[in-house]
């Protein structure tokens, strides 16, 4: 029986829209499983970390303490106050005797007091440089860390910016802490604060990243430099 005239053409249309409508099929049902797998995900869990963790390690085989014991330690400790204090201009016959008690001490343990001090004061160098450098590998990391809060913006009655800091009063009528002690958290939606240095554990995404941060007091104001950001993601109390 002859074929109908067309019939070739119109199975051929068919089957194409038949494959083309599978392949759509297809891809919208992968579709929905990647929407899925996205929403059904869970968020990946901060990692608890402390201002320990904020510093980069050290070789501590080159500080001197080491090799000492307490009371060598408490030794060297007093002749290197003593020789700052004479550097600065300030002396007096009890330091000398303080000094000359602490180099005795020293060497009864078979310890060459002047060396000692040049290893103490290379090490020093070294941990003040310390002081400016982060720990790169927690960028992007999700954190939560416990602090103590300065805040440095508020909008309305809520903190929306401030300094986490390790310890209460820091900058306050003293030197700050170090670089890397101090972080500078942003948080959009702001939060009630219980007040100046209230304790909080932060959570959100940290970046190492430099920035100088301007504080009020009620005489005057000061710039410091924190050496990691968090924009925040929840704040709640630190008992």
């Amino acid at each position: 029986m002859a074929a109908e005239p067309g019939s070739g053409a119109r199975s051929h249309i068919t089957n194409v829209k038949n494959n083309d409508t599978k392949r759509a099929a297809g891809f919208c049902a992968a579709l929905l499983v990647a929407l899925l797998m996205v929403v059904s995900r869970p968020a990946l869990a901060a990692i608890t970390i402390g201002w320990d963790d904020l510093v980069p390690p050290m070789d501590n085989s080159l500080n001197p303490y080491q090799r000492l014991s307490p009371d060598q330690q408490y030794s060297l400790a007093e002749l290197w106050a003593v020789r700052q204090r004479n550097a600065a201009g300030s002396t007096n016959g009890d330091m000398d005797d303080l000094e000359e008690a602490a180099i005795a001490n020293l060497a009864a343990g078979g310890f060459d007091a002047e060396k000692l001090l040049r290893e103490l004061n290379d090490f020093v160098t070294i941990a003040m440089a310390n002081n400016y450098k982060l720990v790169e590998e927690l960028n992007g990391t999700n954190v939560r860390i416990a602090g103590y809060v300065l805040p440095t913006e508020f909008s309305g009655d809520k903190v929306v910016e401030f300094l986490l800091v390790p310890y209460v009063g820091a900058c306050v009528h003293t030197p700050p802490p170090p670089a890397n002690q101090m972080v500078y958290v942003k948080v959009d939606e702001g939060f009630a604060n219980a007040g100046l240095f209230a304790g909080v554990w932060v959570t959100g995404t940290i970046s190492a990243a430099m920035s100088t941060q301007s504080i009020s007091f009620t005489d005057g104001a000061a710039d410091v430099e924190a050496g990691y950001q968090i924009k925040a993601s929840d704040i709640s109390p630190y008992d």
